[in-house]
This record gives C-alpha cells, sequence and structure tokens, in this order.
C-alpha cells in the first residue's frame, strides 16, 4: 500500500491464464483501476472479488458499503512480456499517482528501452538479493 496526499493505492499483481495484470485501488474514491498490457477486459470473477472486499472496506467510517465501486479500464497496449509492463506501470505510478487519473497522459505502450530499463532494474535487484543472501 502506498499513501500519496490525499490518495492511498493498493496494488495487486494478478496471475490469470498465464498473464500478469495490475488492479489499483483508490479506497477513498471507490475506484479499481485495471491495467492490462494485452487489453483484456477484467473477468468477472477478478470484478466480484476486488467489489467485494471494497465493500467490505469502505473508505468512510461505516461498517460495510452498498456503493459498487468504478472500475476504469487504463487503455494500454504491450506485449506477452506483461511482467514487465506490470513492474513499469508500479514504477510510473509510484514516482507520479496522477499517471492513473490522466490514463498515463494518453501512452499506450512503452519503448524496447523503457523495457529494458524494468530489466535492469530486476536484474540488479536479484543480483544483490543473491550476493546477500549466498
Amino acid at each position: 500500500m502506498f499513501e500519496f496526499v490525499d490518495t492511498i493505492l493498493q496494488f495487486s499483481f494478478l496471475f490469470f491464464s498465464f498473464h500478469w495484470v495490475l488492479v489499483a485501488l483508490e479506497m477513498k474514491k471507490m475506484i479499481a483501476y485495471y491495467l492490462d498490457p494485452m487489453a483484456h477486459q477484467p473477468c468477472d470473477d477478478l470484478k466480484d472479488i476486488v467489489n467485494m472486499a471494497m465493500r467490505i472496506n469502505p473508505p468512510e467510517k461505516q461498517k460495510t458499503s452498498k456503493r459498487e465501486p468504478t472500475w476504469v479500464k487504463v487503455v494500454t497496449t504491450g506485449s506477452v512480456e506483461c511482467g514487465y509492463y506490470m513492474m513499469r506501470y508500479m514504477k510510473e505510478i509510484i514516482a507520479n499517482p496522477n499517471q492513473l487519473t490522466s490514463k498515463f497522459c494518453g501512452k499506450k505502450s512503452y519503448s524496447e528501452m523503457e523495457i529494458n530499463e524494468v530489466r535492469s532494474d530486476w536484474v540488479m535487484l536479484v543480483t544483490q538479493l543473491i550476493i546477500t543472501h549466498v
């Protein structure tokens, strides 16, 4: 969970049918942002689970909410390298949480160089973990 001035975002990486997607929840506004580099719609099971979780933990100080969360599909396109896209989404959202509401300023995909930055970050992290724990 990441807290910003008036926004609390909760991120969930989800792996469905050999494919990674990201759901970012803005609890105060009851909004679920759905990011999928393959541009699929969120499946009904996922929506049911997230909707129930958001109703059980509503933003106000009430016990539960009957209000349905709003789902916003952030239109992105990518490749089958969905895991790297998820990491890039999170990196950009953490750096600038307004990326979600502006829908990444209309940007629909990442360049090979931008995805290579994520690969490099991942390799550095894994290398550091191996060196630290071996």
